[in-house]
């Protein structure tokens, strides 16, 4: 489940990345390396029956926040912390880069500036269908504190597992 929540953190990169590639609106690239972005994503996992994720995004720079159904995913650009909220449970890993573009295939750009794909997830080989909505561009922020665990995040009884 973790692997699929930052899937859709590199699907939200990404699609920045394929309007440059496709030759398609080319000053979007660059007008969202200069902003705070905030988007809402949707995958839908195959299964019987499918089951379909959402969730929302704040994206600046290489940080990221990432919520979804039950899980928190923040990004400071040196350590991505995945949160599992209902059961108190926290992952801690270094940051990394990964070319997503490689994995990235049928990408669409709806009438309405949604844009649509199909992602492969490297390890399984999976295909998950995939939608980035609702793409908003906020000022950038000096203030980082919304891609870091608050301080009091972890009082009380978090089983914290540090893979750095």
């Amino acid at each position: 489940m973790k692997r699929l929540f930052l899937t859709a953190i590199g699907l939200i990169t990404l699609c920045f990345c394929a309007f440059a590639q496709k030759g398609q609106i080319d000053d979007l690239l660059a007008k969202a390396k200069r902003h705070r972005l905030s988007v809402d994503y949707e995958y839908v996992i195959a299964g019987m029956p499918d089951i379909t994720v959402e969730g929302s995004a704040l994206v600046q720079g290489d940080c990221f926040r990432m919520e979804g159904p039950g899980i928190l995913i923040l990004c400071d650009a040196l350590n991505i912390w995945t949160l599992d909220l209902d059961g108190k449970e926290a992952y801690v890993e270094a940051a990394g880069k990964m070319d997503y573009l490689n994995y990235v295939s049928e990408l669409t750009v709806e009438d309405n500036g949604w844009i649509s794909g199909i992602y492969t997830e490297p390890l399984s080989g999976n295909m998950i269908p995939f939608t980035i909505k609702n793409i908003k561009y906020l000022h950038p922020s000096g203030d980082m504190s919304a891609f870091s665990p608050a301080e009091d995040t972890f009082s009380g009884d978090w089983v914290i597992t540090d893979l750095r």
